[in-house]
């Protein structure tokens, strides 16, 4: 029988097992499965999933939940205090979603390191390694609070059943009253329910009586009195609401075939047992087995304020770029795109990033006079043209959005600032085909084909959320709505490609954490029955978790700093999986928040943000649409001042933020790539010379996912991450022509090329007109000029960063 009992002052045990298989069971405490070796099968509430090794999953307590392990199966149980958690935490309702299996995150490595540690400890017989042991239980709770709790708060859909929710409230009133004798009429009638049904349910839940329930969560809380106390039998059966003590007897000699008594009386000779089953030698050599497979690593370096970069230079090691950062720019409705000023900000991001790419949406808006019903003879492309004329005109290509994308700006995850749903609403599947088809020929008739075969179409899924009265509401979406996506995007795609071959159509804008590993092979799956595939795959990747928890949906801001790369590692595994075509993948819109009022999209801490997780991504993705180009879209009647936490690379007056900058070292760098870690690049040519990006991200701490985003401020902000250290880089580049160097750099910090923080010296609401092209002038990078003699063919150089810096750097020989 699996161990369920903890000391009244222990945050957690472990302990390991070989067993293959389990009944249907539920506990009053959290576990945590770990598998150290072999293959195990897990059904909670209904939903299986499969745990490799190193795979982890953390049972919420009272869920129902049975596993089948593979003959070789070695595992590690935690169980883990309800009521500790609940007193640390300060919350009655506490759940972890915590499954290594559906999603990737770089908290589970870090979990995995604790766990690996307190194994470590554990097969230590010094009693002296305790209190390490018992801080490595509160690190690990810390991890796990950190990244994967979900509150009330978090709730973002509901089954109408509302079953669990009702389970888990019956739960609450037993143990509440466990104490006391409880009937089910009681019950019954604090949930204004008839005995019978209540009766009928739990036994349908939980596969017992009301009766049997109740003395499960009894027999739970009386073990802790019987193993760790010197009380009475009697005392224990009364203080734990046991009628008398033979009815404690009874209950605990069908759990246990033996009475309290006994078992107490055993009680040492039991752990002794215990401690030598898992003491023996089989158990501990397959422990000591694995951690010699599973080091543990001195995190040191890791964490040291100087990071050692070295490696010989090697032709036969040297990748190219295949990803581009900055060629597309999300710039915003087509109406919009007839504006002075947002199309001076466009050619001033094409001219200092190199845009190639224009993505906009909303051609459907009326004041475009594009009626979609109208004969063919009839529709007015004119409004659409002097957008698309406006940009040939620059050399850029249109990215259209041939979907209903609703005009939707944030304030949190919770608020819209603006939601203004966009429907097509054709009157029939042959209507919307004409449009398209008079679409695509009015375009090459202006434009030529193969002009046009250059832009890209995209063609939106209608999304799973909605801002109803400016309010978050989330819909899970059926097959149905799937199957219907899918149909229309042949029709449109079939269309297009008829009369341009050649055109690059795509879709479907697919936020990948709402789905998942298997959700998201499952829909690729579901498109291969289909005829018409995308030339290339749409996705959006936003720092936002949606899980679901038995009937129940919760979405919280991720604490992953790699959710980009995670999420495209999550669309390669899919479209492998499901033998889904090789398609470039355009990661359409990403940014560190959604939140247009988040004062985090101004600070420095974004540029670097930035230049890691695009460090960490390349190849990952063919092109990269950072959310948005500039502040002037989400500009409204609250946004008064010169900055307002808009998501744009630049201000509404113009000025480069950070993120821009951070995209225009990118932009920079050679094609070859020579070398590349966590906190820089290291690009090359022929001639000789390098041009490295690097940054010292500061990651933001447990607060700021707790806050409502609109609510930070500029006076907190500091307040919000985990550390505020510098960090140093020795380069040390073998293989270098020997000779001087010239190394120039340019450096965005607080200090300097930082628009917010000297917006915020001002202390000025409003500013003048010479006030703006002050900052203008002054929020630009500092640049620095240094000399290095290469000697031995060694270029050996330091690189010192302030926190949340980002630094460009160009070497050439003097």
């Amino acid at each position: 029988m699996e161990k369920d009992y903890l000391s009244s002052d222990l945050l957690m045990d472990v302990e390991f097992t070989t067993q293959g298989e389990t009944k249907t069971h539920y506990h009053e405490n959290f576990e945590l499965l770990y598998v150290l070796n072999g293959e195990l099968s897990i059904i909670v509430e209904g939903e299986e999933y499969q745990l490799k090794q190193k795979d982890l999953i953390i049972i919420n307590y009272n869920r129902k939940h049975r596993y089948i392990g593979s003959d070789d199966l070695f595992l590690a149980r935690f169980v883990i205090s309800y009521s500790k958690v609940k007193e640390l935490l300060s919350n009655d309702m506490i759940l972890f979603w915590c499954n290594s299996t559906l999603e990737k995150n770089e908290s589970y490595d870090e979990m995995r390191k604790i766990i690996d540690q307190i194994l470590n400890q554990q097969i230590m017989t010094n009693h002296k390694n305790q209190i390490y042991k018992m801080s490595l239980y509160y690190q690990l709770l810390h991890v796990i609070s950190k990244n994967f709790l979900l509150t009330s708060e978090n709730v973002r859909y509901q089954s109408e059943k509302k079953s669990d929710s009702r389970m888990e409230e019956i739960f609450q009133f037993i143990r509440a009253n466990y104490q006391k004798s409880i009937t089910l009429q009681e019950l019954a009638d604090h949930f204004f329910l008839s005995t019978a049904y209540l009766s009928k349910y739990i036994k349908k839940k939980c596969n017992v009586s009301f009766t049997d329930l109740v003395n499960s969560v009894r027999l739970t809380h009386s073990m802790t009195d019987l193993l760790y106390t010197d009380a009475s039998i009697m005392k224990i059966a009364m203080d734990n609401g046991f009628a008398s003590v033979a009815a404690y007897n009874k209950v605990f000699k069908e759990a246990y075939d033996m009475t309290p008594s006994l078992f107490r009386k055993n009680s040492v000779t039991a752990e002794k047992k215990e401690r030598d089953t898992q003491d023996s030698d089989q158990l501990r050599e397959r422990l000591n087995s694995y951690l010699n497979e599973n080091k543990i690593t001195d995190d040191q370096d890791e964490e040291s304020h100087d990071r050692n970069i070295s490696f010989m230079l090697d032709k036969q090691n040297i990748y190219k770029q295949t990803s581009y950062y900055s060629k597309l720019i999300n710039a915003g409705t087509a109406i919009d795109l007839t504006k002075s000023d947002f199309q001076e900000q466009i050619i001033y991001l094409k001219n200092k990033l190199g845009a190639e790419y224009i993505r906009f949406w909303d051609i459907y808006d009326p004041n475009l006079y594009l009626d979609i019903h109208a004969p063919k003879e009839a529709l007015n492309f004119s409004k659409l043209d002097t957008v698309i004329d406006f940009l040939v005109k620059n050399q850029l290509k249109p990215y259209i959005e041939l979907g209903s994308k609703p005009i939707r700006l944030l304030k949190n995850t919770q608020d819209a600032l603006v939601e203004i749903p966009r429907n097509e609403n054709f009157d029939s599947a042959e209507e919307m085909q004409r449009f398209f088809r008079e679409l695509i020929r009015h375009f090459i008739k202006r434009y030529g084909s193969e002009e046009v075969q250059q832009w890209y179409f995209e063609y939106w899924k209608k999304e799973d959320i909605a801002f109803l009265d400016l309010r978050y509401n989330y819909s899970p979406q059926t097959e149905d709505v799937h199957r219907k996506y899918f149909a229309t995007f042949d029709k449109i795609a079939g269309t297009l490609r008829k009369i341009l071959p050649d055109i690059k159509i795509g879709g479907g804008g697919f936020p990948v954490q709402h789905y998942g590993n298997k959700g998201f092979s499952d829909l690729l799956s579901l498109w291969q029955e289909y005829d018409e595939k995308p030339n290339f795959l749409t996705i959006t990747c936003y720092p936002y978790q949606l899980e679901k928890e038995s009937d129940n949906y919760y979405e919280k801001k991720s604490t992953d700093v790699f959710f980009i790369k995670h999420n495209l590692e999550v669309v390669k595994e899919s479209m492998e999986h499901s033998d889904f075509p090789d398609t470039p993948i355009h990661v359409s819109e990403y940014s560190l928040t959604l939140s247009n009022r988040n004062p985090v999209n101004d600070h420095c801490s974004k540029g670097s943000y930035l230049i890691q997780n695009m460090i960490s991504t390349i190849g990952g993705a063919e092109l990269f649409g950072h959310w948005l180009g500039t502040d002037i879209y989400a500009d409204l009647q609250d946004s008064q001042g010169f900055l307002f936490g808009g998501c744009g690379l630049l201000t509404k007056t113009g000025v480069a933020k950070p993120a821009f900058y951070a995209l225009e070292f990118l932009n920079s760098l050679y094609e070859d790539v020579y070398y590349k870690e966590k906190h820089c690049i290291i690009t090359g040519n022929t001639r000789g010379s390098f041009r490295i990006a690097c940054h010292n991200y500061r990651k933001l701490n447990f607060n700021y996912y707790l806050m409502d985003e609109s609510k930070i401020q500029l006076d907190n902000l500091q307040n919000l991450f985990e550390d505020n250290e510098s960090l140093t880089l020795n380069i040390d580049i073998n293989g270098v022509e020997n000779g001087s160097y010239v190394i120039k750099s340019r450096v965005v910090n607080r200090s300097h090329g930082s628009v917010q923080d000297e917006w915020s010296r001002f202390d000025l609401k409003e500013l003048s007109m010479n006030e703006q092209d002050y900052l203008h002038r002054i929020s630009t990078p500092r640049l620095l000029n240094t000399k290095v003699k290469v000697e031995n063919s060694r270029l050996q150089f330091s690189i010192h960063l302030k926190p949340h810096e980002i630094r460009y750097l160009h070497v050439t020989a003097e």
